[in-house]
């Protein structure tokens, strides 16, 4: 599962969900998700969803992708739209993706925040999440 989130984005631009300028183009306020595991260490085998935003408005092919995480904070708009990296897509053709971090926002692999959940909100899963 390391690789899974640049495996879902590479997937979604290839499957012509992300679409080269000219053509129509997702908003970015639309979320996808994707699947990781509770524990990427084995200690529980569930797994759940974790939510990303996409700006694909200055995206050309061969351009680079840029992800970031609004860190403890939910995932919204503004990390795709409005900060310093949406300048620097408009100058390199780059794809913005902005991936939220386990446990804020939506993006929660347990139903609660017992001392039992929290154990899975290491830095080692949450390195692992964006490996």
């Amino acid at each position: 599962m390391r690789t899974a989130l640049l495996l879902t984005l590479f997937a979604t631009v290839m499957a012509g969900c992300i679409r080269p300028r000219g053509d129509e183009i997702p908003t970015s306020a639309t979320p996808y998700w994707f699947t990781q595991p509770v524990d990427h260490f084995g200690g529980n085998n569930g797994t759940w969803q974790q939510q990303y935003l996409v700006n694909a408005t200055f995206y050309r092919p061969g351009g680079p992708i840029y992800i970031s995480t609004p860190g403890e904070l939910a995932v919204t708009t503004k990390y795709v739209d409005r900060m310093h990296v949406t300048q620097l897509a408009r100058k390199t053709n780059a794809l913005v993706v902005a991936v939220e971090h386990r446990f804020f926002g939506q993006s929660n692999p347990m139903p609660d925040l017992s001392g039992s959940s929290l154990q899975y909100l290491t830095i080692e899963n949450t390195l692992e999440d964006f490996a």
